[in-house]
């Protein structure tokens, strides 16, 4: 459970209450960031040098011949500081060092845009990074200073502030330089000034309250003893803001005296105090309250104590309070927490349903500003214009139990997690019945924990799953997610992810239709994929994809949504850089699922050029060229007698290999006519392939020639106003784009291999079914030309693009491509706060096709089709879109639905679409989802054909919305697998993640969010 979790953030968030973290301010300037090679070591040299730690920070103070190099990164000046950031072992991000340099300053860096650039000037502000060492003169002091030299002082001024961090325009500004001898040894150090803290003193009751004040003869300090109830009003503390304490009796020590604490002003200082309060104390802070029955703490040091505490805070990402009780709760210093005799809920009841419960916890909170792991540079949130603060939560709790209603249920001795990623050693766990997998248990857990890992490697996740299905067996898995995570050797973060997971399978497919009782070809079943992307040397960037099925049923029926939705399943690596406008590729490729089709690249490089200017802006040129060796693999045929009988290869799916290259070039000459974009334009293409689609020896010539154009108009009409239809004048703007070609190759398509892959492995294996499925051909029979895929991507003039992703599509064609866009915008918002929305959006387009027996199956025009979405309100939407060939068998379908959702309340989706050709289907589709009361959300999904009148499928959801807990029922009905299942979910409220824990994409607030239950 997410329990401790929560518990660690309540902690936190009961952190300020014990009192007060003090944020200094200064002022912000730009810094210049000379861009060096970061691999390049940072020389430091200087006549003198004296330096001491400051926080997570080594400040050097440099005087005489000051000199700091990076490669051809040269920075010198009479005077400096620095202010080195070590970069975490094995993090692999650079060492950060920010340099202020005064008195002569002078720098020459390499700046990869303007070239070569020197300063010169009084002083100047910057930062280096290395990711290999930094190398420092010798001080030998060996002693901190004393008191900061001035010059310290005046590079923090220069440095950009946490409370004022906006980007500022350069100016160069001098700075007055302090008179000193500089042959004097430098005066040792440091002296922060401290913030102003006012304190002022309230009562409590109208009764007022009883002070008595005395001075401690041994240690001087100011006494004072409260009675009958006080309230002491904090303010001045940063971020902080102000604090409330109230208490019926409370003793404070001062070494500055107690003047002025009853004044309307208040006492103003440096917060030096140590507080005692006892008999119902009540600290107030924000949205944060505690109770307790005595509360220490020690404002200078940082540190106290609260015995018999109850807080109700907030914490992040969950909408509600949490109720948390400690025996005593301990600050040991400003980053560091305890907890003894800790139980945490999120019940307001007096005695809970449920609660979590340690003998003790451990909490640390490490704050930094979330910086660029590669530049250094501060991330600002661009709604606040701060710095982000980083926070780095670690929590170990011991002897943890977990009650349900006063009942323990289970027992861990030890927890150690990361809470900013809040789990209890399971992830998430579901209990499922139906007739495809049997009675079913999901569960997921969080490696990182069951091994003890307290610093796991940064950006990942590490994941175990565990399954459980009664007709099936049992499935055991892994997955490694990283994200912006740094690997060995290389200084450049990386995302992707490794996931496997089999079983030993006991049980028969069900895939729907025709195929509900299939064997599987193997009984030891699953998958192993994986991505990874990263930048590597030389500014490559590599993609790298694995993917290994075990059979050609497995994703269909275990992971229908990863079949349907997800990438093709391959195995390839690819290296791309980009240099300006061109691109340089290398990939490659194997097949390892012989079930599919794919090709197999050895590899293939790959040249783009794209927009390049000739002839000084007249003309603009395009290319691709590609060469490399390809093994064309179709895929094998299924062993199952019962499947082998609609199967049915691909036209164009067939056993080839050898060299295959390409060059296709365009020039284009852009120009404007009376405010119409009209650009003429030629393209040549030349291919050649060692084996076509009947294993001969191919090269194809193509030409192709045409004008692309546009033309926009608009008007404005303010005066149109509607409350009904919240409108705020209109705006209306239409686009007519056109494209007339003219195509000749020297090689019919048909004969052409298709390398390059041109649908899906889930389309494909419904295509090989298709022939005798929907058309009742015999098996091996091909489907109609025209709903072969080549043929309607050549039709939609897929080779009149340089960067085709299918090469080889191409074919004599003569065709007009008109579209029009059409924009209906006005303006919508409260008062000063307008913004232009899209009100109304139309979209329709043709194609037209001269010589229609050879290019459209006999028809002229073809391929219309229209796109249509109406705005209604900010919650209500109405579209529209369609499809439309003329000729037989060509695909004809049309849709038209509405949308409407409510925050926190609800949404319906209904959608009818009629498809005429290639086969027959109305499908009608709604979804319902509502929240019925406080305590009752529940939702519906249903779609029926009304053309063969028949139900597709139910699925039907009712979650009972309790102040601990999510209880969720659902029913499904497959009527194409012939499948009911029924499910129970239980969610605790650190658990909900889950798709019945949400509306509209929200997490649903629990009971007592605003208030009691």
């Amino acid at each position: 459970m997410r329990a401790i979790a929560c518990f660690t953030r309540a902690l936190k968030m009961c952190a300020p209450l014990l009192l007060l973290v003090v944020l200094s301010a200064s002022s912000s300037a730009e810094i210049h960031l000379p861009r060096g090679d970061q691999r390049q070591p940072i020389k430091v040299r200087a006549d003198d040098a004296r330096h001491w730690q400051d926080g997570d920070k080594e400040v050097w103070i440099l005087s005489g011949n000051c000199e700091i190099t990076q490669g051809n990164t040269i920075a010198k000046a009479q005077d400096a500081v620095l202010w080195i950031e070590y970069a975490q072992p094995f993090r692999l991000v650079p060492h950060k060092v920010t340099v202020y340099l005064e008195n002569k300053a002078y720098v020459n860096w390499l700046d990869s845009d303007d070239g070569p650039a020197i300063y010169q000037g009084p002083t100047w502000l910057g930062q280096m990074f290395t990711t290999s060492r930094v190398e420092l003169p010798v001080d030998d002091t060996k002693a901190p200073p004393a008191v900061a030299p001035a010059i310290y002082h005046r590079g923090r001024s220069a440095q950009p502030s946490d409370d004022d961090y906006v980007a500022k325009v350069v100016r160069e500004q001098p700075i007055q330089q302090i008179q000193y001898d500089a042959g004097e040894p430098m005066p040792p150090a440091f002296s922060v000034e401290q913030p102003q803290i006012r304190v002022r003193l309230l009562q409590r009751y109208s009764t007022g309250y009883h002070l008595d004040v005395e001075t401690d003869p041994n240690t001087g300090e100011t006494i004072g003893r409260f009675d009958q109830g006080m309230n002491l009003i904090v303010e001045g503390l940063g971020e902080l803001d102000s604090v409330s304490l109230l208490a019926d009796r409370a003793i404070i020590w001062s070494k500055n005296g107690l003047e002025g604490l009853s004044t309307a002003e208040g006492a103003v200082g440096d917060g030096a105090y140590e507080v005692y309060l006892e008999g119902n104390v009540v600290f107030h802070q924000g949205e944060k309250v505690i109770y307790a029955e005595r509360m220490y703490y020690n404002v200078q040091e940082k540190y106290g104590m609260i015995m018999s505490a109850e807080l109700l805070t907030p914490i992040p990402d969950y909408k509600g309070l949490v109720r948390l009780k400690a025996d005593v709760l301990q600050q040991v210093d400003p980053a560091h927490f305890q907890a003894f005799g800790a139980a945490i809920t999120t019940s307001r009841m007096g005695v809970p349903r449920y609660w979590f419960q340690s003998s003790q916890i451990e909490y640390t909170d490490q704050e930094s500003v979330l910086a660029n792991p590669i530049t250094g540079e501060a991330q600002i949130d661009p709604l606040t214009g701060q710095p982000k603060i980083d926070h780095k939560r670690l929590a170990t709790s011991r002897n943890n139990t977990v009650y349900v209603s006063g009942i323990p249920v289970f027992y861990w001795p030890v927890l150690s997690a990361d809470i900013n990623d809040p789990v209890f050693y399971l992830n998430k766990i579901s209990f499922k019945n139906d007739q495809v997998f049997g009675f079913q248990v999901r569960s997921e857990f969080d490696n990182y924990e069951i091994l003890g890992i307290d610093n796991p490697w940064e950006g990942t996740e590490w994941v175990t799953d565990l399954d459980y299905l009664s007709m099936r067996g049992v499935g055991v898995g892994t997955q490694f997610n990283f994200n912006n995570t740094f690997f060995p050797y290389f200084n450049n973060p990386a995302t992707g992810f490794l996931e496997a997971w089999g079983i030993h399978d006991t049980g028969t497919d069900n895939l729907g239709a025709d195929r509900r009782n299939l064997p599987p070809e193997t009984n030891w079943r699953g998958r192993v994929w994986g991505r990874h992307r990263q930048m590597t040397f030389w500014d490559f960037q590599f993609t790298g994809q694995l993917g290994l099925i075990s059979d050609r049923n497995f994703l269909e029926s275990f992971y229908e949504k990863d079949w349907d939705t997800q990438k093709d399943f391959d195995t390839s690596f690819e290296l791309k850089k980009l240099v300006d406008n061109q691109s340089f590729n290398i990939y490659g490729s194997s097949r390892v699922n012989d079930f599919f089709m794919q090709t197999e690249w050895m590899p293939k490089l790959d040249h783009y050029m794209l927009g390049q200017p000739l002839l000084f802006d007249r003309l603009t040129y395009l290319s691709h060229s590609s060469i490399g060796y390809a093994r064309l693999r179709p895929s094998a045929a299924p062993k199952d007698p019962a499947e082998l009988a609609k199967w049915t290869p691909l036209p164009y799916e067939t056993d080839v290999e050898g060299i295959v290259g390409s060059t296709r070039h365009e020039i284009d000459a852009p120009m404007e006519i009376l405010g119409a974009k009209i650009v003429p334009y030629a393209m040549g293409d030349l291919t050649y392939q060692q084996q076509d689609l009947n294993g001969n020896d191919m090269l194809r010539g193509l030409v192709q020639g045409g004008v692309r154009g546009s033309i926009m108009a608009w008007t404005a009409n303010r005066s149109i106003q509607s409350q009904l239809l919240n409108l705020n004048g209109v705006a209306h703007k239409v686009t007519l784009y056109g494209d007339m070609y003219y195509a000749d190759s020297s090689q019919n398509l048909a004969r052409v291999a298709i390398y390059d892959k041109l649908n899906d492995d889930s389309q494909e294996a419904f295509q090989r079914r298709f022939p005798v499925n929907t058309y009742g051909l015999p098996v091996g029979t091909p489907v109609p030309t025209s709903v072969d895929p080549r043929y309607y991507a050549f039709r939609s003039n897929q080779q009149g693009l340089v960067t085709s992703p299918v090469g080889e599509i191409a074919n004599d064609v003569a065709a007009a491509k008109l579209q029009l866009h059409q924009v209906w915008q006005t303006k919508r918002g409260g008062p000063g706060n307008e913004k232009i929305i899209d009100w109304i959006k139309l979209d329709v387009g043709g194609t037209l096709f001269p010589d229609k027996n050879r290019d459209n199956f006999g028809q002229t025009l073809g391929l219309l089709n229209y796109d249509f979405d109406w705005q209604v309100g900010n919650r209500l939407s109405v579209f529209s879109n369609g499809f439309w060939d003329l000729f037989d068998n060509g695909l004809q379908t049309m849709t038209i639905g509405s949308y409407i959702n409510r925050t926190q309340v609800g949404n319906l989706y209904v959608s009818y679409t009629n498809t005429i050709q290639p086969f027959r289907s109305k499908l009608l589709v709604a979804s319902l989802q509502y929240r019925l009361s406080e305590k009752w959300f529940g939702g519906l999904g249903t779609s029926y054909d009304l053309v063969q009148d028949r139900n597709l499928g139910q699925n039907i959801f009712l979650t009972r919305i309790g102040e601990s807990s999510l209880f969720t029922l659902n029913f499904n009905i497959n009527n194409s697998r012939n499948n009911v299942g029924i499910g129970i979910n239980f969610e605790p409220r650190f658990f909900a993640t889950g798709q019945y824990s949400k509306i509209n994409g929200e997490p649903l607030p629990p009971l007592g969010a605003q208030g009691l239950e």
